[in-house]
C-alpha cells in the first residue's frame, strides 16, 4: 500500500522511539502494575510497543520534540498524523476504536510522567496536553453528580445539617418566629440583622457603622444571599411586602426525608455557587469558575495555589485586568473556608458530604463552566470581556486560551 505524502515512516522510526523510551520503560512498567488495569489479552509489554511506535513517528514528524515536555503542537502532531498512519498500517476492522485507543495510550503515558515527577514542561503544557488527548472533557455536572452518587444520606445529613448555610436559616427562622414586620424595600430589618447575627453561633464580626448603628441586610451580603434563598425554596414567605413569615416548607425541612433533603441541597448549594455579590445581577468571575474548581476536588484532583499563581503570571502582559479577575475567585474561596466549606488553604477542597448539594446546584445552571474554560475551544467566560476591553489581537488571546487548557 502507498503511504500518502503526509503520513510519517513509523515503522522506520521504531529505533528511535526505543532509544527514547529506554529509561522510562521499567518505570512506566512499574508504575502501570500499579495504577492501571490492564487487558490481560493485551499485556503491558504491548502496551510499551504501541507506546515506542508513537514516540518513534512522534519524534520522526518532529524532531525538536522531547518526550518528557512535550508542547500542544506535539500531541496535535501525534493525534493529527503519527497514530492515524499507525491505524493505517494495521488495517483494524474498527480504525475509530483502535485511534481511541492510541490517544488513551499516550494519555496513560503523559498522566505517569506527571504523576512520577518526570514531565519536565511546565504545568499548563501538561494539562493542555491532557485535555487534547482525552478529547471532550466531562461536564461539570456530570463530575459532580458521579461524586455525589457515593455518599449515603447519612453523611449527607451529618455535613450539611451542620453547615454554616444551614445554620444561618435556622437563625433567622428563629428571629422570624412567627411573623416578623419588615420595610416594604427590604427583605429583614436592620434590627433584625445584627439580632440574627448576635445568636448566632460563629466568629463573624456584629455590622455596624461609624455611629454604632445596624447596618442594613444588603450591607451583608452572605445573609442576604441565605433569606433570598429561604425565600426561593419556600422557607420564607414575603408575599406581604411588609411582613416575613414561616413558609410551607419551614416545618418539615430539617427532617431526614428526600424532600426535605433535596431543599437542603439547593439551599447549602446555591449558597456555596453562588456569589452574593451579584444576586442583583452582573458577572461573577466566581461563578463561572468555581464549579470547575469545586468538580475538580471531586474529582480528586484539587486546584493548588499555584494552578492560580500560573494564571496571573501567564496574564501579565494583560495588565492588572487579568490578576484582579482571578483575586476575585481566590476572595470567595477564602470566604467560603471562613465559612468552613471548603479546606482552609490550598489545595482547595471539599467535604464529601457536600457533594450533592452543589452537584445539585450546579445541575441548575444552563452552562457548563468546565467546557468553557477546558476543552471546548472556547475563550473562558470572564476572560471575553477582558480582552475585549483591552483589545487583545488574536494571537494573544490564542495564548491566553492555551493556558487555560483551550484550544
Amino acid at each position: 500500500m502507498a503511504r500518502d505524502d503526509d503520513r510519517p515512516p513509523v515503522g522506520d522510526s521504531y529505533a528511535q522511539g526505543e532509544s527514547a523510551l529506554r529509561e522510562l520503560r521499567e518505570p512506566l512498567r512499574r508504575w502501570l502494575d500499579l495504577n492501571a488495569e490492564v487487558d490481560e489479552e493485551v499485556g503491558v509489554d504491548a502496551i510499551l510497543e504501541a507506546l515506542t511506535v508513537a514516540a518513534g513517528g512522534l519524534l520522526t514528524v518532529r524532531p525538536q520534540a522531547q518526550l518528557t515536555r512535550q508542547s500542544p503542537e506535539d500531541v496535535e502532531a501525534l493525534t493529527g498524523r503519527v497514530i492515524p498512519a499507525m491505524v493505517s498500517d494495521v488495517g483494524p476492522p474498527d480504525p475509530d476504536e483502535m485511534r481511541e485507543d492510541l490517544a488513551s495510550l499516550w494519555l496513560t503515558f503523559l498522566t505517569f510522567l506527571g504523576d512520577t515527577g518526570r514531565w519536565t514542561g511546565s504545568r499548563g503544557d501538561l494539562e493542555t496536553c491532557l485535555s487534547l488527548l482525552a478529547g471532550e472533557p466531562p461536564a461539570v455536572t456530570e463530575v459532580l453528580a458521579q461524586a455525589a452518587a457515593g455518599v449515603d444520606e447519612g453523611e449527607e445529613d451529618a455535613t450539611v445539617l451542620a453547615s454554616f448555610p444551614v445554620r444561618a436559616a435556622m437563625a433567622v427562622l428563629e428571629q422570624v418566629g412567627e411573623g416578623l414586620v419588615v420595610p416594604d424595600d427590604e427583605e429583614l430589618a436592620a434590627d433584625d440583622v445584627t439580632a440574627v447575627l448576635a445568636g448566632f453561633e460563629h466568629a463573624l464580626p456584629l455590622p455596624v457603622d461609624e455611629d454604632g448603628e445596624p447596618l442594613h441586610l444588603e450591607d451583608v451580603p452572605w445573609l442576604r444571599q441565605v433569606v433570598v434563598t429561604m425565600i426561593a425554596l419556600d422557607l420564607l414567605d414575603g408575599e406581604d411586602e411588609t411582613l416575613l413569615v414561616p413558609g410551607e416548607e419551614a416545618a418539615t425541612w430539617l427532617d431526614p426525608a428526600p424532600e426535605p433533603r433535596e431543599l437542603r441541597r439547593h439551599l447549602v448549594g446555591r449558597f456555596v455557587l453562588d456569589d452574593p455579590s451579584a444576586l442583583d445581577g452582573g458577572f461573577s468571575v466566581s461563578e463561572a469558575v468555581l464549579p470547575t474548581v469545586l468538580a475538580a476536588a471531586a474529582a480528586g484532583q484539587p486546584f493548588d495555589d499555584s494552578s492560580l499563581d500560573e494564571l496571573v503570571d501567564g496574564a501579565a502582559g494583560l495588565g492588572p485586568a487579568a490578576a484582579v479577575a482571578v483575586e476575585e475567585l481566590r476572595e470567595r474561596l477564602a470566604d467560603l473556608a471562613r465559612f468552613g466549606v471548603v479546606s482552609a488553604s490550598a489545595p482547595w477542597t471539599v467535604a464529601r458530604g457536600y457533594w450533592p448539594a452543589i452537584a445539585a446546584a450546579a445541575a441548575d445552571e444552563d452552562e457548563d463552566p468546565l467546557g468553557d474554560l477546558f476543552g471546548d475551544g472556547e475563550a473562558p467566560h470572564w476572560f471575553d470581556g477582558v480582552l475585549g476591553q483591552l483589545g487583545v489581537g488574536d494571537d494573544q488571546a490564542q495564548q491566553i486560551r492555551g493556558m487555560f487548557g483551550g484550544r
